[in-house]
């Protein structure tokens, strides 16, 4: 008797082990920290808005004065166009970035903005500072980018594109065409560059006695991806 009551034990234990291999779709995925962190926290607005609020503080003199020759260079992702969408599908699908899939989000032009940057793009507007946006975005996606920023309302037509044409258009390249008055500029030519904003090293030349970070380069946080 005492042998069957242990059998039975040891049956009803068992059972109450199984895991339940159900997926309940309604559940929400879990977001990693960084992605929640930018989605979800006042902390990132607050530092986004700081950023260009102090940016134009510390600009806006220049920035009227200035001609129609001066200009301002901007990063576009995670800079004025928040990717964090993306990312989220991402984490749903299980998945890594791939230039593929990357393609395809950009091509959606469903970006949001990154906090504060249509305040601030308003404001440079008033003045004759042109913008450039210098994007590692490939350039065949000039278009839907151009089409996500018009729906933002933060597009112009004398605005100009410096996206990436293959692997060895690195930024710096491009940076030194604008300043240069070669490649793309020869018929613009040289710009004096006021300002540079982004949210990665590689979106700035390195510091100097004129450039340097907090006075004229604006960096903005992105724990989501980067090279560290």
């Amino acid at each position: 008797m005492k042998s069957k009551i242990y059998i039975l034990f040891l049956i009803l234990w068992g059972c109450s082990l199984k895991v339940d291999t159900n997926f309940d779709s309604s559940k929400e995925t879990k977001l990693p920290n960084d992605i929640r962190w930018v989605t979800n926290s006042n902390e990132y607005k607050i530092l986004c808005e700081q950023t260009y609020k102090n940016a134009w503080n510390n600009l806006s003199e220049e920035l009227k004065k200035a001609s129609n020759q001066s200009a301002i260079i901007m990063d576009l992702d995670e800079t004025i166009l928040d990717n964090s969408d993306y990312q989220v599908g991402l984490t749903e699908k299980n998945e890594s970035y791939n230039p593929e899939s990357w393609s395809v989000w950009v091509n959606l032009e469903e970006a949001k903005l990154v906090p504060g940057a249509k305040t601030f793009i308003d404001s440079v507007r008033t003045t004759e500072t042109k913008l450039i946006f210098l994007s590692n975005r490939m350039a065949k996606n000039e278009l839907p980018t151009m089409n996500n920023m018009i729906a933002l309302d933060i597009y112009e037509e004398d605005d100009i594109f410096l996206l990436r044409i293959d692997k060895p258009d690195k930024k710096y390249v491009r940076r030194s065409e604008v300043l240069n008055g070669t490649g793309r500029f020869k018929e613009i030519g040289p710009m004096k560059v006021l300002a540079y904003f982004g949210d990665a090293r590689h979106d700035f030349p390195d510091p100097d006695d004129y450039y340097s970070f907090g006075q004229n380069m604006y960096m903005f946080p992105n724990p989501m991806y980067g090279k560290w």
